[in-house]
């Protein structure tokens, strides 16, 4: 029984070895098809390094005040890479700004409820933030008839939609404070 659980943990090790570096390529390469979703930037989903090829020709990275900025070389409109802590745990987020505007947002990560709290998720609640202002902040509404710096909550999922009311705001403060706006 111990020959057979060195053979089956060594097995496992080798695995895990061999598979990391592939793995933490896709998960770059997912990440790379992020940043150029946020900014409409048109990409071959089947073709990984069409993907990366289209993200370095496209894009240009930068670290500032602590947060990762992403600008669209052709427009010059920038990007912020975004974490806080959800409901459940952790959330990331790639928001594109245009001045004081939303011009594109997706959820990079997430482990909200299913169902509820990870409808975050879903194309149609992440679009509702295009067009947003933000320069004041940006607040949650439960009226069904969101303003210019409101986002309608997910019903059923409070405490994830005032979770990312209050990741985004921070962000945004920091942004704009590492920017100079």
């Amino acid at each position: 029984l111990l020959i057979l659980a060195v053979i089956c943990s060594t097995a496992l090790a080798l695995v895990n070895i061999k598979t990391a570096p592939v793995i933490q390529r896709n998960l770059e390469i997912k990440y790379m098809g992020t940043v150029l979703d946020v900014f409409g930037i048109p990409y071959d989903i089947n073709n990984k390094d069409g993907i990366i090829e289209t993200y370095r020709s496209s894009i240009e990275e930068q670290e500032v005040g602590g947060l990762s900025i992403f600008v669209d070389k052709k427009s010059g409109n920038r990007a912020v890479s975004i974490e806080g802590s959800g409901f459940q745990g952790a959330i990331s987020l790639v928001v594109a700004i245009q001045g004081d505007t939303i011009t594109g947002l997706k959820v990079v990560n997430q482990v909200e409820t299913p169902g509820l709290g990870a409808r975050i998720m879903e194309p149609q609640f992440q679009q509702s933030f295009i067009g947003k202002k933000i320069s004041n902040g940006i607040t949650l509404t439960k009226s069904g008839n969101a303003g210019p710096s409101e986002f309608d909550a997910i019903t059923g999922a409070t405490e994830t939609s005032r979770a990312l009311e209050k990741i985004l705001n921070r962000g945004f403060k920091q942004y704009f404070e590492a920017v100079g706006k």
